[in-house]
């Protein structure tokens, strides 16, 4: 089956903030109740200690999705880093309260930042958890390309898939968005009314997942962004972590240089 490119409602800059704030907090709700990442986390510290990083810039964060989860793991794992979170479309109050509940260890930007095109003062690990499908293929590159440009490794991670299971997961979302909602934090009136008054969050979060899993791009077309990179002085690792219900693809770029100076253990790379 090849990749689609459907629309995604969330990324539409007409689409209500209130309504996408809602599906985004329900997202980081389902995130931290069912920690979908933990698979990736062994990698992922990996890339941290090869490239001495202490930081994570975190790009597309919605309403900070899964990332506070994985700071907690990657520090009980040995390595903590601090975590800074961006979106073109900031949902403010929950990354404030993001920020909150980590203690300080989670920051944010304010101002809409564009993953293609990300300050220079901006510095860190970047990552994009389930957020590169959102990027037509000349978009993803020019993702990649500036953390080559900007000289910063870049970690991908997708957990949907273009495969029977996800997809077919997709109508439960519904449900379980109306029996989460009341328990989803920070409390909105507005949540409650797109959810259970107008319901307009249910289908927009069920739309949103389904074109997710037609957008996910496949280890091939994941190497074939890759190849039209200028990137001679960059590692790229791209493979499939196991994981349930589906695996979870992950593309990870670092300079060479970094990759070479510091010892590491051998990681089961796909490609380079």
């Amino acid at each position: 089956m090849g990749r689609v490119h459907l629309f995604e409602l969330e990324d539409q800059s007409w689409f209500p903030n209130p309504i996408r704030d809602a599906g985004t907090d329900f997202m980081r709700f389902m995130a931290d109740a069912t920690n979908p990442y933990r698979p990736i986390i062994p990698r992922l510290r990996q890339a941290l200690a090869d490239t001495g990083s202490r930081e994570i810039l975190d790009l597309c964060s919605g309403a900070a999705g899964p990332i506070i989860g994985i700071r907690e793991q990657l520090a009980a794992a040995g390595c903590p880093v601090s975590v800074t979170l961006t979106d073109k479309f900031p949902n403010e109050t929950a990354l404030g309260y993001a920020m909150e509940r980590s203690g300080g260890e989670v920051r944010y930007i304010k101002e809409p930042v564009d993953a293609a095109a990300v300050p220079h003062h901006l510095s860190g690990f970047r990552t994009l958890f389930t957020g590169l499908h959102h990027f037509r293929p000349e978009a993803a590159r020019r993702i990649l390309q500036n953390a080559v440009d900007q000289g910063h490794p870049i970690g991908v991670f997708e957990m949907t898939q273009r495969s029977v299971l996800p997809i077919l997961g997709t109508p439960f979302l519904p449900l379980a968005l109306l029996m989460a909602t009341p328990f989803i934090r920070p409390f909105r009136w507005s949540r409650l009314f797109w959810t259970y008054a107008v319901p307009v969050v249910p289908l927009f979060v069920a739309w949103d997942a389904f074109v997710s899993c037609l957008r996910t791009y496949s280890l091939q077309e994941m190497r074939m962004l890759v190849d039209g990179l200028r990137s001679d002085d960059y590692h790229w690792e791209i493979g499939l972590e196991p994981a349930r219900p589906a695996p979870i693809s992950y593309l990870i770029g670092r300079p060479r240089q970094a990759r070479d100076d510091i010892p590491h253990s051998p990681s089961p790379a796909q490609s380079g």
